[in-house]
């Protein structure tokens, strides 16, 4: 691999943090995006707002496991990136698919891909339940939390039904 991959991943990688550590400014962070990350976004563990209690750690607790997941992804978007700028080249060279991805590394770019949207989809899947779960205990109705989901009231109701993870 070139040095050329390697600098553009940091330098991306670099882009990412800063644009995470506005981001939390502008939420009212703190701003160091690192130690929000590592740390999850519970701080002390005890929920604000209404409804409190073991409900809303939950909810806390499946924020803090897609923080988790996303940090464990950054590794993984970073070799992903130096894969696919190595797939383009080596196809732009002329070379067979078959041959190209029958020498990669495992996990194969693919894998890679597959591996990252379950991390994903599990993370943020159990977050929308939690949320989903609270807010309607909070009050708030299906077709209100539907609407701040961007999602259909079915979609909620089903949420709804579906046991904890």
């Amino acid at each position: 691999m070139s040095q050329h991959l390697v600098d553009s991943g940091q330098r991306v990688s670099a882009d990412r943090e800063e644009v995470h550590r506005d981001t939390l400014r502008e939420a009212g962070g703190e701003g160091n995006g690192s130690a929000h990350r590592h740390q999850g976004f519970g701080g002390n563990g005890r929920g604000g707002g209404t409804g409190g209690g073991r409900a809303q750690d939950v909810t806390l607790r499946a924020l803090d496991e897609l923080s988790h997941a996303l940090s464990e992804l950054t590794d993984d978007l970073q070799l992903l990136e130096r894969r696919l700028l190595d797939l383009h080249r080596q196809r732009s060279e002329g070379r067979a698919w078959r041959e190209i991805l029958a020498e990669e590394d495992v996990p194969g770019t693919m894998q890679l891909v597959s591996r990252m949207l379950a991390c994903l989809a599990k993370a943020s899947g159990s977050l929308r339940k939690e949320l989903v779960d609270t807010l309607r205990r909070e009050g708030a109705s299906i077709p209100a939390i539907a609407k701040l989901f961007g999602v259909t009231h079915q979609r909620v109701s089903n949420l709804l039904r579906r046991p904890p993870e």
